[in-house]
Parts: C-alpha cells; structure tokens; sequence
C-alpha cells in the first residue's frame, strides 16, 4: 500500500521541516548552511513561493512558506531538497538517505498561527540551547524583523515580509 497523498491548497501558509537522517548534522558548517541557502533561493525564483521566515540548525531547517496558485508546496520540496541531497552527496561522497523522512509540514490558518510559527522558527535556537537570544543566532529570518543589517542569509536569498507586499533585499 502506497503513502496517503497529502493535501495542499494554493496561497496558503505552511510551517515546513526537516531533520537530517539519524539526526545527523547535515547542516553543520557554514559551506553546508550556505550551500542549502543558495539550492532554496533557485527553487524560490523557480517556484515563485513566498518565503516569510527560516532557521538552519545544525541538523533540521524550518521555513514558513506561502504558496501560489500553481506550485504545492510537495513539488517545491520534493525538487528543492533533491537538488540539495545531490549537491551536499556529491560533495561529501555520501551515500545514503540524507533525511530521516518526509519533509513535515503544517497548515497555518490564520495570520495569529502565522505569528507564532515565527516566534517558535526564531527561537528554536534558544530552545536548543545553542544561543541565549535570537538575535545571537545568524542563520534564522530574526534579522529581517528586528530591523538588523547584522545577517548571513541575505548574501544568499531574499525575503519576503509578512504583512508587506514588499520584497526585502
């Protein structure tokens, strides 16, 4: 029996994650998170999804994503992490699954279930132990709703504001 096909709707919100297989640091060095950043940035101009927040931890990523009218978001992952496990295989001579399953993802209904899938994506560092505050984490979309010029992410993609139309570059 195959895997139940899961349900998506257009111009929707998702929370969406992954952890690496065996909990393993699939994204542990700068090159990795860079190199994850870069796949994610093709796949957003591919795709044309709205990406509103991130966070790259040593070994699981969260993004909170808006789909369009013609992208589900399983096309957009399924092309976008198979293009990373390629690139991050070759790289590593690795050979194997790269993720310990599925991505997972949640449907975010309103815009206060939106709100805290940021707060939760933003302080996932905290919660791990890794930083004191969110602010002291580089690799998360803190930077972008703090106002902060202090980031990484934007040498590698852009984001999209939650309640702007405007594209931050």
């Amino acid at each position: 029996m195959g895997r139940i096909k899961r349900s998506y709707y257009s111009r929707a919100f998702y929370h969406v994650y992954s952890r690496g297989n065996n909990r393993m640091s699939v994204l542990k060095g700068e090159e990795e998170k860079g190199l994850f950043l870069s796949s994610l940035a093709r796949y957003k101009k591919r795709f044309g999804f709205k990406l509103y927040g991130l966070v790259i931890m040593d070994n699981h990523f969260h993004l909170l994503l808006e789909t369009n009218e013609t992208n589900d978001i399983s096309k957009v992952m399924q092309s976008f992490l198979l293009s990373f496990g390629n690139r991050y295989r070759k790289r590593h001579h690795y050979a194997g699954h790269l993720w310990e399953s599925r991505f997972q993802s949640r449907l975010l209904v309103n815009e206060v279930y939106v709100l805290e899938c940021l707060d939760y994506i933003h302080n996932n560092p905290v919660k791990a132990g890794v930083v004191a505050k969110p602010e002291d984490y580089p690799w998360s979309s803190f930077f972008f709703y703090s106002g902060s010029i202090n980031n990484r992410i934007s040498d590698y993609i852009a984001l999209d504001r939650f309640g702007d139309t405007s594209t931050i570059t």
